[in-house]
């Protein structure tokens, strides 16, 4: 007699049985005389996870074909099988950078002693991608090696290194590296720190009131006194860490050195303290500048007006006002720049007088995006004269000062530009339109979707600030039903097009084509609609999205799967990014399209 407990273990065993004999029918095809079929067979056998497949693996590592070994090599790291090892280490340097990254990566994934060995090695080296990867697989791999191998990468000259470094500790989450990214924020860009501030933010929520970051605030204030010093750029990190900072005894002795500084001899010096007061951005310091508009260097003068901008100080506003009357032209676009910081009315009319009479257009840049900025309908006639300026920048700035002020007056050149030969005017002429908000427009800007000048996803955005109704008018269902009829046009930008922006409009028909084109596995209309999958957290739509980007991805594509927050979507992108020979550098953050937001 069979109890249960015999047949569970007879069905276990034919089971097993069972995947055995398939894994084998995918080694045999490992011989195909196709390349594909190969790679095909490859994949199978990773995805299987079956570790007799390893040494047949281990084999076709040697295949004369990339896309075969790239296959093997991401069949092996799956296994996680330390057996692959050696055979990995022997590929990194393949012909073929793709197989390079996939052999890389798959030591991440397998770890072990000398895997990171190699890893830590190339991670040294200079040879791009290969070595960003070797510094991401350390992550994957761990232990006490590769993260002081990692903390060591903060300090790399190499912006690139310290920006992958950072996200490889974001996805660590590892508190020992806390304070070597605090300390390495004083070295980076301000893009560079939005980065490391993730990981940080990632690592531990409250770092900020870490005592690392306490010592690294008092060093920061300390060093602000030290010649050759970026103060400037020390001033910035000090107000990312604390907003407090300025509150403090030690800053306030700091501000008065910068003071002093004013009056040195030496030009950098000068230049330095300017830098440094605008940044701190106190109000005792505004006299200070003031009488640094006299410095007889120009750099001096030009630095110091963008400082009593940032100051917004009204005491400044008539001094700013008469160096509008400057001869340089760089010193009037700054004054003109620094009014618009102080948002005093008293500048429009010397503004509107000086755009009147200029022929330069760096006058010009500064005078118009001003205007904007102080909101004054006074300027809405002279800047709707510059929207026929021969310059593409000038016309650009313009509309968007005009949709910063918002006249209902600038309404009509505006939708004139719409068809204006730039890009960057139409879509500034969209975006202006939606800031003024008369929402009679929203009719002609949903018919400006179908005629492909604008992109879909922009224009919704506008329509969404004028109408939140606006998807029940009619004249989105005429247009709704252009999409829907040239979803299936013989042209694939065409297809393409009406894909992405049915995604965009979604309204009920829009949702349940493209729904259908999911069934029916239409890759090219998922891969134009992904932002509508993702937004919609359609796990069936998972498979097809990964297909879609192996398809026909972008590099901006591979980004949005990669910020959706979304760990399917993330290592679709990374494979993508792996299979183009480079390495994605992300943020830590989420963007803006994330999985299931609708």
């Amino acid at each position: 007699m069979i109890t249960k407990s015999g047949l569970w273990l007879i069905f276990l065993s034919f089971l097993a049985s069972g995947c055995a004999s398939k894994a084998d029918e995918w080694v045999q095809i490992l011989e195909h005389p196709n390349a594909a079929e190969r790679a095909r067979a490859a994949m199978q056998l990773g995805e299987m996870g079956d570790r007799s497949a390893v040494q047949p693996l281990i084999q076709t590592l040697k295949d004369r074909e990339a896309q075969v070994r790239l296959a093997a090599s991401e069949a092996l790291g799956k296994l996680g099988d330390r057996q692959a090892v050696d055979s990995l280490i022997a590929i990194v340097r393949d012909p073929n950078v793709m197989v390079g990254l996939s052999a890389v990566e798959a030591l991440g994934n397998i770890g072990g002693e000398k895997a990171v060995e190699i890893l830590l090695r190339i991670a040294q080296e200079r040879e791009r991608p290969l070595s960003l990867g070797a510094i991401r697989s350390l992550g994957t791999a761990g232990g006490d090696r590769s993260i002081q191998a990692l903390t060591t990468a903060l300090t790399d000259r190499a912006r690139d290194v310290r920006w992958v470094t950072a996200l490889t500790l974001a996805h660590l989450k590892n508190p020992q590296t806390l304070a070597p990214l605090i300390d390495a924020l004083p070295q980076a860009d301000r893009e560079l720190r939005r980065v490391m501030v993730g990981a940080l933010n990632t690592i531990d929520p409250s770092w900020r009131t870490s005592a690392p970051a306490k010592e690294a605030i008092n060093r920061l204030i300390d060093g602000l006194k030290i010649p050759n010093q970026s103060r400037y750029q020390a001033v910035q990190v000090l107000s990312e860490m604390d907003a407090e900072w300025k509150t403090r005894a030690s800053a306030g002795t700091a501000m008065d050195f910068f003071v002093a500084q004013l009056a040195a001899g030496d030009l950098m010096a000068r230049i330095q303290a300017v830098e440094a007061l605008g940044q701190i951005g106190d109000a005792r310091i505004a006299p200070s500048l003031l009488k640094t508009l006299k410095d007889p260097n120009r750099q001096v003068q030009y630095i110091a007006i963008k400082a009593l901008g940032e100051l917004r100080d009204t005491r400044a506003v008539e001094p700013l006002v008469e160096a509008l009357e400057h001869r340089d032209p760089g010193i009037v676009s700054a004054a003109a720049l620094a009014l618009g910081e102080l948002r005093d009315t008293r500048a429009v009319e010397p503004l509107m007088t000086i755009l009147s009479n200029a022929e330069q257009g760096v006058f010009r840049l500064g005078t118009i995006q001003t205007l904007g900025v102080l909101k004054d309908p006074r300027a809405t006639a002279l800047l709707t004269e510059q929207l026929d300026d021969a310059s593409v920048q000038v016309r650009r700035i313009a509309t968007e000062a005009l949709g910063e002020i918002g006249d209902r007056g600038a309404i009509a050149p505006l939708l004139k530009i719409l068809n204006d030969p730039s890009a960057e005017v139409r879509w500034a002429a969209a975006d202006a339109l939606g800031s003024i908000g008369d929402a009679s427009v929203a009719d002609t800007l949903i018919s400006i979707i179908g005629k492909g000048r604008i992109w879909a996803r922009r224009m919704v955005r506008v329509l969404d600030r004028l109408d939140t109704n606006w998807r029940e008018r009619e004249a989105t269902l005429r247009i709704e039903t252009y999409f829907l009829e040239h979803i299936d046009h013989p042209e694939p930008e065409v297809r393409w097009r009406s894909a992405e922006a049915l995604g965009e409009i979604a309204t009920a028909r829009a949702s349940q084509k493209l729904l259908q084109a999911l069934e029916q596995k239409r890759t090219m209309i998922v891969a134009a609609a992904h932002a509508f999958f993702i937004r919609n957290g359609m796990s069936e739509a998972e498979p097809l999205l990964v297909q879609a980007l192996h398809q026909y991805g972008t590099e901006e594509m591979a980004l949005t799967y990669l910020n959706a927050d979304h760990p399917v979507l993330a290592r679709a992108a990374h494979i993508w990014a792996r299979r183009q020979g480079m390495i994605l550098l992300s943020s830590p953050e989420p963007g803006n399209i994330r999985w299931n937001s609708n």
